[in-house]
């Protein structure tokens, strides 16, 4: 049977029955939190507009980093993509000197959703809101502990920025992904957690969102920005793909990401998980991605101590 023309085109060429390849989506966090889920739902919207079957695989570890190599150093032949929160690629390169990867590295898909990263403590924590939290932080420095998927994520970067802004210091315990994390506060392993799935707080406190605007989600947390802070900087989720991905190829992703943002499939996940549905096509995706790595890099720049 002939295989459908796009299907082709993104295969490399095959000896006669060879098995076709799958489409591989790396996912640089561990399974069970926002990103992993919301990955799973493009996927499935994906094989459904491709014809071909897609491949979830979680490659956490290091901050995010080995997943997003892997995809960086992977062939662009469309085959192998990424998805993902996108603080691994606008954060950590800053960071670090040794990764093989920066912003320029990739090919943009599409940015799906931004989520806003919601300030949470446990039920039973002593505190009811954020200025609270910062004024023990005060009386006792380097004691209280937060919680966030790991160092130079962007909920990383947001606690570091609103500490300086509150003149306050609070020690960064950086986890693989949201759900560890959670598990941690739940367990009161830690004191706060910077968590970027507001649509699954259960019975936790949260204290603010980083953002300007309210979230739809939650639309009786204050904001970061109505208690006096900037509105940070915003996390997006989004594919990518390794750089020289041919424009064919590249030209039908999109499309399928596009399709597939608009599906009811997509939506759902997104309301249950807290996550403003914001989709950008390659282009503007692009043009974001280069815009919030240069705040992050003079944020680092005024930090160097952050660098590993």
């Amino acid at each position: 049977m002939a295989c459908a023309l796009f299907a082709c085109a993104l295969l490399p060429n095959l000896a006669a029955g060879q098995l076709q390849r799958n489409i591989e989506i790396v996912v640089p966090f561990t399974a069970g939190g926002v990103t992993d889920i919301t990955a799973r739902t493009m996927a499935e919207g994906f094989s459904k507009h491709l014809g071909q079957n897609i491949v979830v695989i979680n490659r956490d570890g290091a901050g995010g980093t080995l997943g997003a190599t892997a995809v960086a150093l992977a062939a662009p032949d469309g085959l192998t993509l990424g998805f993902s929160a996108m603080g691994v690629i606008t954060g950590r390169p800053h960071l670090r000197n040794d990764l093989r990867y920066n912003v320029g590295s990739f090919d943009y898909i599409c940015q799906v959703s931004t989520i806003p990263t919601v300030i949470v403590v446990s039920a039973n924590s002593p505190y009811r809101t954020l200025n609270e939290m910062f004024d023990q932080a005060r009386q006792a420095p380097d004691r209280l502990t937060y919680g966030h998927p790991g160092h130079g994520s962007i909920p990383h970067l947001q606690m570091i920025d609103l500490s300086m802004r509150s003149g306050v210091s609070l020690v960064s315990v950086p986890f693989r992904g949201d759900a560890p994390a959670r598990n941690a506060l739940m367990g009161n392993h830690i004191d706060v957690q910077m968590a970027a799935d507001a649509g699954s707080l259960g019975n936790l406190r949260a204290l603010a969102v980083v953002a300007r605007d309210r979230s739809p989600g939650l639309p009786d947390v204050p904001t970061t920005y109505e208690l006096g802070f900037r509105e940070g900087f915003p996390t997006p989720f989004g594919i990518f793909a390794p750089k020289g991905v041919p424009q064919v190829q590249l030209s039908r992703l999109r499309e399928a990401c596009a399709e597939t943002v608009k599906s009811e499939a997509f939506a759902n996940v997104a309301i249950r998980s807290g996550q403003t549905i914001d989709y950008l096509d390659g282009r503007q995706f692009t043009a974001r991605m280069q815009d919030i790595s240069r705040v992050i890099g003079e944020l680092v720049n005024k930090l160097p101590s952050l660098r590993e």
